[in-house]
């Protein structure tokens, strides 16, 4: 096969080229996207259930939406909150299943569970596609808040017409005003009238729900029947509702008012100190961000002009500006990675090869960008630094195979017959070198989670990229040298000079390292094996000295504050407090902008940033700094110590966007048990002993503070005497309060909500002494006649896990690591529920997926040292050789560990995948040594001979391979990535500090091996 297709170099090279357009075709056709698409298994199901408290929603709706879920084996985790009017659970399935199919049982399960929810509860809402990122945030600020109004109308049309853009699925809006009809009954003027509320709903709903009349059909034609229905407020309030006691018609509008206003607000936006309302547009699943923003942009431009004067519309970010700066550095740090690698190739190379070697760059990137639209890859920094990656890598296999060629030419064979002969006697090794890469990549694609989805691209670029430079390698390379050299004169094919700039160098240390150095190595082989397996096994001492991370910080301009005040603060209280602290952020030097979000959270823009606590009672702040000043994470650590002390009254928490996926709080302690109240007596204990712990910032929990309520108790004797129920009772008090909904009516262009609220000048409980339900004889009675009123306090929120209550306790450090504050507390924590075996407490969060995923990359390690063991075993048809051979991954690792410890660099995720990466690398180079010395020892050369000369032949194009692999990858070790810089610098100081050893560790280890199997033998044959 190599030979035929070597020489028949012309069908070889229309299919090479063919391929390569291609594959660039698909690489400019690639969305584009700061971090990958990560589609999670997991469903939100949201019910609405209006005027209950928190107990009451668990018991009629959230118990039961768990008693069905929880039955099936599919479903990983099962988490609820349980608040006042709302049940929130999130479904959470297990990884590798046909989530399609599983997620219709879940809705037939929430289906079947609403048959038996109260019938004030509205529908479950499923929602499984919760991968939609947000694109841009637009802020319209007003001279005139009278022209909010206006705007409310124009936003209704411009959501409408997002069906022009095929790359935008929505547009949020935060800060508007919504309509509705509100009736405003008097409930003085009811009385009088001896007319129920019931009446009064009846009427109305006779008239905007009635029935439709149908069709009438005749022998010659079908009629439609419209019966036409009042549309007109004032029409409404002629309608009859009773009579009184001197036959007087009553009509409605005697009774109650009927008026089109707005519905409470219940949110409030601020830009710059401005009232604001903000619009964020959301990505289509698969759409580029760049083209996306040009989509929008052109939008943003039509529906600018329709905005009324004195309103104005500012962008405050879009991706498409990260993703562009992004793509930019990445591009430096690939064109210096090529750059690298060229000079490192000359160096060692003479033209034609490191012209080879450069043509291998573009055409294996290209080729291995075909497979990339087939699994999901698209353009993100992950896939953006496995390209780099693959750089300093995918040249090796033509360094090599060039080597080989260039020692055939120097023997004096003919350049086709160098090329083939050439490429053979290398092929072999470079199929396993490529199989080893790729068994070494191959585990990560199955590494589950949000952090096996995040990191997906990086082994997937890698595995096509190398297996297409393997073709370059084997068919393009080799041709391309027969040509060229074919093309040169007899005279420069018979007077090879040393090849590269350094060729004279590289030959004079390859000499000294194989005949001087290797001759010291040959003579004390167990000295150097020990001596060099001591230094590595020092390196592993380093390991406790190594701050422990799960993803590095971003160096972003964005800075989040969360506040919450105490539950049941309204709005404005909430408002007013949000104000003051905007001033003091606006005081500090290096904010440029403040954008405040008062009762909602921060727009979905930032990956796994943004969101925060929403509600009356919450204010989050999106702040956008001069990082010239102060970076993002000592902002953050000063804020979170400041900002506690300037507002006390106030639960402050200051944060910053993490560079992976979403993990939670820093510190999550978990409590969970069958009695809530002993649950919340733990809690408080647990908090008190974080609180307590040096280096916590701020310590909260997912049930909030107690909130004050008026315990309504009804007087049983009383309501059976009056024939009343506690649902009259029930719907009296909604409507002196939220009020009662009552459908929709239509209005021209749209549909607008009805509420029914009793009009009253105060809200106390002295106004139960003027609102009146009719008993059953129709006399009015007054509800302080028949009820009794009580101020107790309830809990906020009961959230459960898989079923059980549980109460999550959220720790955030400021300058300490969460382990060392885990490892201070851990024995008060353990204590809490160590005399109760009926009540659990574990530890989640950050600490909690390190732990998880480190497990998980652990194991697949292991595979990867398997899977290369197989691959070197089958090659050589030894069990000693491969084990030989992977002991360059354990000094590789020791590298790695050298080069985190010297820098201070966090051991985490990406530092663990740079480990894990080097088990790939390094063995290449071990694999061409070892080859080298079988097949000159199959030659009958003696086995401390064959050491010294595949010392000497290969030393070149070991230190060639890895000298690329490291200049490939400097630029992400020096540069400024925080996310990549650990990958970096675990695999260029674990290849320098692996080649360095290997040089002399793998031929060591090869004659202790050889001795050891040649006593043997002779003892044997004794």
């Amino acid at each position: 096969m190599i030979s035929w297709l070597i020489r028949k170099r012309k069908i070889t090279i229309l299919f090479f080229i063919m391929f390569t357009l291609v594959g660039v075709l698909s690489f400019l056709q690639l969305p584009q996207r700061e971090i990958p698409e990560i589609d999670p298994p997991i469903a939100q199901v949201t019910t609405v259930y209006p005027g209950a408290s928190s107990e009451q929603v668990e018991q009629n709706v959230t118990d039961l939406l768990e008693e069905g879920l929880s039955q099936m084996p599919e479903i990983a985790s099962l988490t609820s909150v349980s608040s006042p009017g709302l049940s929130f659970m999130t479904v959470e399935l297990e990884e590798g299943l046909d989530t399609d199919q599983i997620w219709n049982e879940v809705r037939q399960r929430v289906n079947d569970a609403q048959a038996e929810f109260p019938d004030d509860a509205n529908a479950p809402i499923f929602n499984n596609e919760l991968s939609t990122q947000g694109l841009a945030t637009y802020q319209l600020t007003f001279d005139n808040p009278d022209l909010v109004p206006e705007v409310d109308a124009l936003l209704d049309r411009w959501n409408t017409r997002l069906n022009e853009l095929p790359d935008i699925v929505s547009m949020q809006t935060q800060g508007t005003l919504e309509k509705e009809i509100l009736i405003e009954v008097d409930p003085e003027e009811l009385a009088d009238a001896g007319i129920s509320t019931d009446q009064l709903i009846g009427v109305l709903n006779g008239e905007i729900s009635a029935v439709p009349p149908g069709e009438w059909k005749t022998d010659a034609y079908n009629y439609r029947v419209e019966l036409e229905t009042f549309t007109n407020l004032s029409d409404l309030e002629t309608l009859p509702v009773g009579v009184d006691g001197e036959g007087e018609m009553i009509q409605f509008g005697d009774v109650a008012s009927i008026n089109e206003t707005f519905k409470p607000v219940t949110e409030k936006v601020a830009f710059e100190g401005e009232e604001a309302i903000s619009l964020t547009f959301s990505l289509k699943q698969g759409a580029s961000v760049t083209s996306a923003q040009n989509e929008l942009n052109d939008f943003v431009d039509r529906i600018e002009a329709e905005l009324p004067e004195g309103v104005e519309m500012t962008l405050l970010y879009t991706q498409a500006d990260l993703v562009n700066e992004l793509f930019r550095d990445l591009a430096i740090s690939f064109a210096i990675a090529v750059v690298s690698v060229l000079i490192v190739c000359s160096l060692g190379l003479n033209v034609s090869t490191a012209l080879s070697v450069a043509l291998a760059i573009p055409v294996s990137l290209s080729l291995g960008a075909i497979v990339l639209p087939f699994i999901g890859v698209d353009l993100n920094q992950i896939s953006l630094i496995a390209f780099i990656i693959a750089l300093g890598i995918l040249v090796d296999d033509g360094i090599v195979v060039n080597e080989n060629i260039e020692r055939r030419l120097q023997m004096g064979e003919t350049p086709i017959n160098a090329a083939i002969n050439g490429t053979k006697e290398v092929a072999v090794s470079v199929l396993t070198s490529t199989l080893t890469v790729v068994f070494t990549f191959l585990p990560l694609m199955l590494l589950p989670g949000a952090a096996g989805g995040f990191i997906r691209p990086l082994p997937a670029v890698l595995i096509a990229t190398m297996i297409a430079s393997t073709f370059v390698a084997l068919f393009l390379i080799p041709i391309y040298r027969s040509i060229k050299e074919k093309t040169a004169s007899p005279t420069r094919r018979s007077e090879r000079k040393p090849a590269g700039f350094l060729g004279g160098t590289f030959d004079k240390a390859a000499g000294f390292y194989g005949k001087r150095m290797m001759r010291g190595v040959t003579k004390r082989p167990l000295l150097v094996v020990v001596t060099g397996f001591l230094l590595g096994t020092a390196a592993y001492a380093l390991i406790p000295f190594i701050p422990l991370e799960f993803f590095p910080d971003t160096d972003r301009e964005e800075v989040f504050v969360e506040v919450t005040l105490p539950e049941g603060t309204a709005l404005g209280a909430t408002e007013e407090q949000a104000e003051e602290l905007e001033a003091w952020l606006y005081d500090v030097d290096h904010v440029r902008s403040v954008s405040t979000y008062v009762g909602t959270d921060i727009p979905r823009l930032f990956g796994a940033g943004g969101g925060g606590a929403s509600g009356e009672n919450a204010a989050n702040f999106l702040v956008f700094i001069d990082r010239e000043q102060y970076s993002t994470r000592e902002t953050m650590n000063e804020w979170n110590e400041t900002l506690p002390e300037q507002f006390p009254d106030l639960n402050i928490n200051v944060s910053m966007i993490e560079s992976g996926p979403p993990v939670g709080a820093p510190i999550a302690i978990e409590i969970s048990g069958e009695d809530f109240e002993t649950l919340r007596e733990m809690s408080a204990e647990v908090k008190d002993i974080l609180a307590e712990t040096d280096g916590v910032a701020n310590v909260d929990d997912d049930v909030g503070e107690n909130v004050e309520t008026i315990q309504v108790t009804p007087d049983r004797d009383a309501l059976e005497e009056n024939g009343l129920s506690s649902d009259d009772i029930a719907t009296a008090l909604r409507l002196v309060g939220e009020g009662l909904p009552l459908g929709q009516l239509q209005q021209p262009g749209e549909l607008i909500d009805m509420r029914m609220v009793f009009g009253t000048d105060s809200l106390s409980v002295d106004v139960l002494e003027d609102i009146t339900v009719e008993g059953m004889t129709g006399e009015s009675i007054a509800l302080a006649d028949v009820v009794t009123t009580e101020e107790v306090t309830s809990d906020p929120r009961i959230p459960h896990a898989n079923t059980v209550p549980t109460i999550t306790v959220r720790a955030y450090p400021n300058e300490r690591s969460s382990d060392e504050i885990l490892a201070d507390a851990r024995a008060d924590l353990d204590a809490v529920t160590a005399n109760d075996a009926a009540y659990n407490l574990s530890i989640g969060g950050e600490t909690s997926a390190r732990t998880d995923v480190f497990i998980d990359i652990g194991k697949i390690f292991i595979v990867v040292v398997f899977l290369i063991l197989i691959v070197i075993a089958i090659q050589f048809y030894s069990l000693t050789l491969p084990i030989l051979i992977l002991s360059t991954v354990y000094l590789a690792i020791a590298g790695a560990l050298i080069g985190l410890f010297i820098t201070q660099t966090g051991l985490g995720f990406m530092s663990m995948m740079g480990a894990v990466s080097l088990a790939g690398i390094v063995v290449r180079n071990g694999i061409v040594l070892i080859e080298f010395i079988e097949q000159r020892r199959k030659e009958g050369v003696d086995p401390r001979e064959a050491v010294m000369l595949a010392a000497e032949q290969r030393f070149r194009p070991i230190v060639l391979t890895s000298l690329t692999s490291i200049a490939g990858l400097l630029p992400v070790a020096l540069g400024n990535s925080t996310l990549f810089k650990p990958l970096g610098i675990a695999i260029v100081s674990g290849l320098i500090f692996s080649t360095l050893l290997t040089l002399f560790i793998v031929p060591a280890l090869y004659l202790l091996q050889s001795n050891v199997r040649q006593r043997i033998r002779s003892r044997r044959a004794s």
